[in-house]
């Protein structure tokens, strides 16, 4: 685990445990924690696939009280779902996926969130 990511999973710890911490924040938080692995998964992917991004959908999943994994599915460009955000073309057509990873992050209560990691 890097530096940035037991910093983020100390954050994510402190998240969970208060009540009032914001959803978004616990997610956005969960996806640093495992962003190495994303990254790895998103290449992997990429060499079989081609292009594409990494869908981690969290509807009606609790961050405080899950055990066991997320669903986490890689999509290659051009798979389109109309639940995905109209920008998100551009950003496939604009990251560099030997460096970079393309994550489209859901969870109830807000709309579809971007992620580049790299």
């Amino acid at each position: 685990m890097t530096p940035q990511q037991q910093q983020a999973l100390q954050h994510l710890r402190q998240l969970l445990a208060s009540p009032a911490a914001d959803p978004a924040e616990i997610a956005a938080t969960y996806v640093a924690v495992i962003s190495e692995q994303l990254l790895q998964f998103a290449r992997q992917a990429h060499e079989r696939d081609g292009a594409g991004l990494v869908e981690i959908d969290l509807r009606g999943i609790n961050l405080r009280t899950a055990r066991g994994m997320a669903p986490i599915t890689y999509y290659p460009a051009g798979s389109e779902s109309d639940e995905w955000p109209p920008n998100l073309d551009e950003v496939l057509d604009g990251y560099d996926p030997a460096r970079e990873a393309v994550v489209l992050l859901f969870q109830d209560g807000a709309g579809p969130q971007i992620y580049i990691l790299g």
